[in-house]
Order: structure tokens, then sequence, then C-alpha cells
């Protein structure tokens, strides 16, 4: 399995999404970060999204429980 980690939370590591093989609902809106560091050619997924320049403000934790999404 594929981890993920961010110097910001470094208390958190996550399961890279496409390593999960549980099925999933389809999201509302999507989070794009990294804004910054996107190549000019790399295009920008179709839909509702939020577009942050770095990271968002919440946590991928703090995320889903904001939005009722968490699973202990």
């Amino acid at each position: 399995m594929l981890w993920l980690f961010a110097a910001e939370y470094p208390e958190l590591i996550h399961p890279f999404a496409s390593a999960i093989d549980t099925e999933l609902p389809a999201p509302d809106e999507m989070i794009c970060v990294k804004a910054n560091s996107k190549p000019d050619w790399v295009r920008w997924p179709e839909g509702k999204k939020h577009v942050y320049q770095n990271y968002g403000p919440d946590s991928i934790e703090g995320w889903h429980k904001k939005h009722g999404q968490f699973v202990e």
C-alpha cells in the first residue's frame, strides 16, 4: 500500500486514495491541493472544486469529520 505524508500534519499518515479497494461514494466537490506546483499543461478536473495553492485548511481527517464521513 502507498502512504501519503505532509509536513504540515506530522502526526498524520494516510493511504494513497487509488490504493483503497473499498467502493466509495462519488464526491459532491473536489479538493485540489498544491496548485503552486501544478505544471501549466495539466488541466484541473471538471466539476465543482476548491483549489488551494498549497494545502487546504483541513487535514484529511478533519475534512471527513466536518462532512460526516469519518469512520473510527
